[in-house]
């Protein structure tokens, strides 16, 4: 799972994280990437179960927690075959990148080759509705893909709490 946090809390955002998690699985571990803000939880527990665990704990520090589907090298054809292998064909998409180091492209262009390969599958773009959110999470050399309906979503509310969606 990745999981955002406040810049330079990355410790504190740990440590709550593992509070969350620990008690579900004892073997989990979360480490850092290379990239201010932004952790690895490892973990055996299902991502969403993960995900929903987070978002069910109060707390300061994490921003976000995105249940990730693979890891993969980052280069665009590993990451179109990742995706293109998730993606229920016929189903709306929106493709959603943020990309951390340069080893690939701009996010838009990588959000538009993505999205213009789906649509040769069978999908059709729909940011507004989509039935299914390809989130693409570039971390430097490495990059995680997740593929989600919209309402699988995490992120941090105004009131200091991670709520899911």
């Amino acid at each position: 799972m990745l999981v955002t946090a406040e810049y330079g809390k990355e410790s504190g955002a740990a440590a709550e994280i593992l509070d969350c998690i620990l008690p579900l699985d004892p073997g989990a571990s979360v480490r850092r990437c290379g990239f201010g803000g932004v952790l690895i939880l490892e973990t055996s527990i299902d991502p969403d179960r993960a995900a929903e665990s987070i978002a069910g704990s109060l707390s300061r520090l994490v921003r976000s927690a995105i249940p990730v589907d693979q890891l993969v090298r980052s280069e665009i054809s590993e990451i179109e075959k990742s995706v293109a292998s998730r993606v229920g064909i016929g189903s709306k998409i929106a493709v959603r990148c943020r990309r951390r180091g340069s080893a690939l492209p701009s996010q838009k262009e990588l959000e538009r080759t993505v999205g213009s390969r789906l649509t040769g599958l069978g999908c059709t773009v729909d940011l507004k509705n989509p039935d299914q959110i390809v989130r693409i999470e570039i971390i430097g050399e490495v990059t995680a893909v997740s593929v989600r309906p919209p309402k699988r979503s995490v992120y941090k509310t105004r009131a200091s709490q991670v709520q899911g969606t």
